[in-house]
């Protein structure tokens, strides 16, 4: 099996709810982060758009970390990961990509469908978790 977890970027409101799940449920210290949500805006700080109003923009991106294990031990169990289990929006999906029937690829099914972009990290494997893909229509 070969286990992928998809981002729809379109879904995602920068909640941080992936990553406290994953936190909580993993029992990690309070300084260690699996997964940290990115703000992509104006760059000068954390949730400050790009633009002028009315015409603002703003989104923000899950980045999984290499230490992410996709929670394998609930995976053995049949359980989906903290993230997925925990994400408001159902901005996350993860499955077996070979599987027809699982959530990543009915997700990415459904992406692709709606003409999304899907796209890899560069630093996937490196300094970010491998196997995570993102996909938006923007």
């Amino acid at each position: 099996m070969a286990y992928k977890m998809l981002v729809d970027i379109d879904r995602c409101v920068g909640c941080w709810t992936c990553a406290m799940g994953c936190k909580v449920g993993n029992h990690l210290d309070d300084d260690v982060y699996r997964v940290e949500v990115e703000t992509h805006g104006s760059g000068q700080g954390i949730d400050r758009p790009a633009g002028v109003y009315p015409d603002l923009h703003m989104w923000w991106q899950p980045v999984y970390l290499p230490s992410c294990t996709f929670c394998a031990p609930r995976v053995a169990e049949g359980l989906p990961p903290f993230c997925v289990m925990d994400c408001p929006t159902q901005a996350l999906a993860f499955g077996d990509e070979a599987d027809e029937q699982s959530a990543y690829a009915q997700a990415r099914a459904r992406v692709e469908a709606r003409g999304a972009r899907v796209w890899a990290l560069d630093s996937a494997g490196a300094e970010t978790r491998a196997s995570v893909e993102y996909a938006t229509a923007r």
